[in-house]
């Protein structure tokens, strides 16, 4: 292909046996895929395979680790950074095309995770998470896409045609985020939509005692900005994440 100057690896799956199980780990053991690197070549069959992944990736101009959420929840297309990698991923991150660049505290990242590895040893890697678990939401893999071409082009890895990425939004304090959690247990009926822009006090949804058909919580929005994440599945324990808001306006200064 004239347009590419450079070499493009993708894997499909790093964890296939996982996919094949509908399951985040490893089928037959109480391990998480992307709770062991960088592995080890001394280690068991899964370290050893975590081991070459790091291996083979290692000297890659840039790694984009790409997820979906979990079954629960449903997410904006988004990136995910360390803040101690801030100043080299956020000029990259903003070349994805998508809608949110959220950085983290270093405490809230996982050390054996793929990314935390591959920043350690001077591979950029950035975390894209998008969408809900175990489910393909075109709309966003075709946003995403556009934003890995423009990336490459960016980068001068590709010369042909390529989008002009949208202008995200960035948070990189947690304070600028809004966790709310069901504080009771039933079914969660949302009243508002995903990437919906709420006011403080609005009503976002309500948990159902299904015995009784009666409403146990009425959930409102503790602050102005807009719905980042929401509940995807409809049961809901005491203290189960129910939405993320990313904080607007005043309250966000």
């Amino acid at each position: 292909m004239k347009d590419l100057k450079g070499i493009v690896d993708v894997y499909p799956a790093l964890n296939p046996l996982g996919i094949d199980s509908i399951t985040r780990g490893i089928p037959g053991f109480d391990l998480d895929m992307n709770r062991i690197y960088p592995g080890s070549k001394d280690g068991s069959m899964y370290e050893y395979i975590a081991s070459g992944i790091v291996n083979d990736l290692k000297g890659s101009s840039v790694c984009i680790d790409i997820h979906a959420s979990n079954i629960f929840l449903t997410e904006i297309p988004q990136v995910r950074i360390s803040c101690e990698n801030e100043r080299t991923l956020v000029p990259l991150a903003k070349k994805l095309n998508c809608d949110y660049i959220w950085v983290h505290p270093s405490a809230t990242v996982l050390e054996a995770t793929l990314a935390y590895t591959m920043n350690s040893i001077g591979v950029p890697t950035l975390v894209v998470e998008m969408g809900v678990g175990m489910r393909i939401t075109k709309k966003y893999c075709e946003q995403l896409v556009d934003g890995i071409f423009a990336l490459m082009k960016d980068l001068g890895i590709w010369e042909g045609e390529a989008i002009e990425p949208r202008e995200p939004l960035i948070s990189s304090d947690d304070s600028q985020v809004a966790f709310i959690n069901a504080g009771e247990s039933g079914i969660f009926i949302p009243d508002k939509g995903h990437w919906e822009e709420v006011q403080k006090g609005e009503h976002i949804g309500d948990i159902v005692n299904p015995l009784l058909g009666e409403v146990s919580q009425s959930i409102l929005s503790p602050c102005n900005g807009i719905i980042f994440t929401l509940r995807e599945y409809p049961v809901v324990d005491e203290g189960s994440l129910v939405a993320r808001i990313l904080k607007r306006g005043e309250e966000n200064a």
